[in-house]
Parts: structure tokens; sequence; C-alpha cells
């Protein structure tokens, strides 16, 4: 399993001053990341080398390519990434979603990008939508639990999607504490009081983090019949 990322998270605020500072967090940000995938267990991050808050403004035809590359490179054949509302709204995360979803087109294309050499064009199998459950949402905001991103003091709510655009949902409870630890490897992120750190149990205990629900929005092997419980479906 690969993961792709389009810059370090070097414009977010630091959650403990004493791991880092704005001169060296790219850095400190990358061997976060890079702990995480270890924790996961998936291949290093490949980094797309942007600068953190300035997807939107970047040469947007040259970020596809540089995906179009990736995919007939990897040639997977599931690709995750962000829905159209980026989660909670990240102009970040809405430009990836339009990357993503331009390259997965592009990759197959034979005419578009054909300078990528050896790279063969490429088609992808599935491509989903990393998405919340709106019933989720509503039992966090329920529980007291902030329901929303804090940036620059500013709550960006989560969207959630209804049980009808929710078509893959993974138990993935088997695997809570390797989630969690790949979560405080970011420790500049959400430092050492959060409830990852200070309440696993209560953290296990909740189906968000238990469960992960995806929207399929590409498919060449058919649509499910109901909710999928893998995302390789089909394609076993």
């Amino acid at each position: 399993m690969y993961l792709v990322t389009a810059t370090r998270g070097e414009a977010g605020e630091i959650a403990l001053p004493g791991l880092a500072t704005p001169a060296n967090l790219p850095a400190v940000r990358e061997a976060e990341l890079r702990c995480a995938c270890q924790s996961y267990g998936i291949h290093p991050a490949i980094f797309l080398d942007y600068q953190d808050g300035q997807l939107p403004i970047v040469r947007q035809g040259q970020a596809v390519g540089k995906l179009v590359r990736i995919i007939r490179q990897l040639r997977p054949q599931v690709m995750i990434t962000f829905g159209p509302e980026g989660i909670y709204g990240h102009y970040d995360h809405l430009a990836v979603h339009r990357w993503a979803s331009a390259a997965y087109e592009l990759a197959a294309d034979p005419d578009c990008f054909p300078d990528c050499a050896p790279c063969q064009p490429h088609l992808v199998s599935k491509l989903y939508h990393r998405v919340l459950h709106e019933e989720s949402l509503q039992a966090r905001s329920e529980s007291g639990q902030r329901a929303a991103v804090m940036m620059d003091g500013v709550p960006f709510p989560f969207v959630g999607y209804p049980a009808s655009h929710i078509t893959a949902q993974l138990d993935v409870s088997p695997f809570v504490e390797q989630k969690r630890q790949g979560i405080l490897c970011h420790a500049t992120q959400v430092g050492d009081a959060s409830r990852y750190a200070v309440a696993p149990d209560e953290v296990f205990a909740d189906p968000w983090f238990s469960h992960e629900t995806y929207h399929l929005a590409q498919s060449t092997v058919g649509w499910p019949a109901g909710q999928e419980e893998d995302l390789f479906a089909r394609l076993r």
C-alpha cells in the first residue's frame, strides 16, 4: 500500500512547541508521517513537494501530471482520496480531490502525458472517497466532542454523508491500537493531552474510530448491491 501526500503540513500550528519550530517543522512533520507509515505497515510516503496551504494556486496541470506518473508507475487497483467537500472544507483537501479525480481519468488515456515513458497507461479499477457518516458526527456532537477542525481559531465543521451515499463500511476494530499509534506519531499536531494519548479505551469504544466509511465514486467492475466490507470486493 502506498500513500501519496501533497505537502508536509508545515503551515499548521505546533501543538507541542518543544518538539519543533516554524523553521524545522517541515522536516519534523515528514519524520512524523514516516513514523505513521511504519506503524501502519505501508510503504514510506511519496511527497509531491508542494507548500502546505498553497495547493489552490500551484500549477494545477503540473500537479495532476505528477499523480498520473505515479499511478502509471505503481499501477494500483484501488485509489482513495478526499470527497468533493474535503472532509471539512480545507482548501488543500479540495485541491487534492480535484487532482486525484483528474489523474484517475487521465492515467488511462494514452494521449495524455505521453512523455511519461516507459510508464504505460493504467486504468484504476475503483476510486473511493473517504467520507464521514452523518450519524457518527451527530453522535460525536451529542457526546460533547467537537465535530469540527479548528483552523486559525475558526471551527470548520466536518461534512457528513447520509447512509444512502455510504457504499463501503470497514470494520477496523482489530487494528485500532495500530491506528492510534500511527496518529500519536503526529505529535506536533495532536499533542500529549489528546484523547488518543490519555483515554485510549474511550477512543477504542467509539464507533467513529473503529469503523471507516467510503463512497465509491468510479468503478470498472460494477457497483455493489449493498454496502461493501472490503475495498477490493470484486477484485480478489
